[in-house]
């Protein structure tokens, strides 16, 4: 049975009442989930944790990790002036608190670690939240204060100890723009997808010379920013494979492209997304003429010595196949 944390705070400043409090306090204990993204369904069992609103609290779960056992940490905050709930894709690497907290501790100005904002795991943007049943933003920013902070903590922990779990942190406004029955259905539903891992199909193309194969390096504000790997993206609702990796090459590349075979099919399952790759061997008139949009570097692929390149994993079987000749 997978194991959830859940957290919420207390009142803080000048707000009487913290929703995430009420929120966590009623949650049942074991709770029955369905799979989202296909059959299945389970039960998960809830710890629940209602952190301070100072330092101690913020590096609570961090200092736990070790000694608990979690398939997944689920934080919520009070968003004062937010009127929509609001799902955080990375805790900035910056304390700068406009009020004291509980402690009467208020620093302003300064670096958590010096390690860099620090993005969630989570394929969040691929849960199809278009066809979600309330309205929530996506957001990078998750304020400079304690919220900010316990959710750097976590993921700061997460990524030392090399724990593959599941961490988000989920901003509620006040109860005047969101009801605590409709909050608790979204902490739910948000749980869910965070224990069930979303299956997505992309397009991948290789362009091919005597030089060897086209590969493309991920640019810094992308996920897996840094990785090697063949340009294309996700196949969409009613879209082939073919469509969609035509579409995925004018975008990032700027070429109009034509597909000379299909190269086959790879499947790869990551933590928390599993992948399946329909990959094409492509032409287009003139190489020299690719612009770079989400990628920093483009490379001729020839040796079995770039198999030491930073490559995503998924990709890593189809360089093998590639250097071996298989096309």
């Amino acid at each position: 049975m997978p194991r959830v944390l859940l957290t919420g705070f207390g009142p803080f400043g000048s707000h009487e009442e913290n929703p995430t409090e009420s929120i966590v306090n009623a949650f049942p204990s074991l709770l029955p989930i369905k799979n989202p993204f296909g059959r299945g369904s389970s039960e998960m069992s809830i710890e629940k944790r209602i952190l301070s609103v100072d330092h101690a609290g913020s590096i609570w779960t961090a200092t736990q990790l070790d000694a608990r056992e979690w398939d997944a940490i689920l934080h919520l905050g009070l968003c004062g002036e937010c009127t929509r709930p609001r799902i955080e894709l990375q805790a900035e690497d910056l304390l700068d608190m406009r009020i004291p907290d509980n402690s009467g501790r208020q620093v302003n100005g300064a670096q958590l670690s010096g390690m860099g904002n620090l993005p969630t795991s989570v394929p969040v943007k691929k849960w199809r939240l278009d066809d979600w049943d309330i309205d929530l933003d996506l957001s990078m920013d998750a304020g400079k204060y304690i919220c900010n902070e316990t959710y750097y903590r976590s993921l700061e922990a997460l990524h030392q100890h090399q724990f593959a779990i599941p961490c988000l942190f989920l901003h509620l406004p006040s109860t005047e723009h969101m009801s605590l029955n409709e909050s608790t259905k979204l902490v739910r539903k948000t749980l869910a997808h965070m224990l069930y891992k979303p299956s997505i199909k992309v397009a991948a193309g290789m362009f091919t010379s005597e030089l060897g194969f086209l590969a493309m390096k991920r640019g810094p504000d992308e996920p897996k920013a840094g990785k090697w790997e063949f340009p294309g993206g996700t196949i969409e609702q009613n879209e082939s494979p073919e469509d969609a990796l035509l579409r995925e090459l004018n975008e990032e590349l700027n070429v109009e492209a034509t597909i000379v075979k299909k190269a086959g099919i790879w499947t790869y399952t990551y933590p928390f997304l599993h992948v399946e790759i329909h990959a094409y061997i492509v032409e287009t008139e003139d190489v020299d003429a690719i612009q770079l949009s989400v990628h920093s570097e483009m490379k001729w692929i020839s040796s079995f010595d770039d198999l030491s390149l930073d490559w995503l994993e998924a990709d890593i079987p189809i360089v093998k196949d590639l250097l071996n000749g298989h096309y």
